[in-house]
């Protein structure tokens, strides 16, 4: 799926991608890069990969919470500029970005815990 390297965001930061969010899905964490962008909702995990030179086309992949079987995140050591994120999807190449090291793991390794918690 890729290699996204991503610093976090505000969550507002996701307004111009609001018309892919449904009624009463909320952005809990919001990642971005130059370009693109990761939302943690409070339903899935939804990824905005801006395309072509003007940034017109966009596809977007919408993860289902109910659709990861396991993740990993491993944080930024002393000579690590960035922290890595691999989300596991059964039947699929995982999907990964990495965060910037001022990024907020522990946040991110508690939300994804709750989300996951079956």
């Amino acid at each position: 799926m890729g290699l996204l390297n991503a610093t976090t965001a505000s969550p507002d930061l996701f307004a111009e991608h609001g018309h892919a969010l449904i009624d009463g899905e909320t952005v809990i964490a919001a990642l971005k890069t130059m370009r693109d962008r990761v939302a943690c909702t409070s339903w899935r995990v939804l990824r905005v990969d801006v395309q072509g030179l003007t940034g017109s086309k966009k596809q977007y992949l919408s993860i289902p919470y109910r659709s990861i079987n396991a993740y990993a995140i491993e944080s930024a050591g002393s000579f690590d500029l960035d922290a890595e994120v691999k989300i596991f999807l059964s039947g699929h190449d995982p999907v990964e970005f990495r965060i910037g090291r001022d990024s907020d793991v522990g946040g991110l390794q508690r939300l994804f815990a709750e989300k996951l918690d079956r």
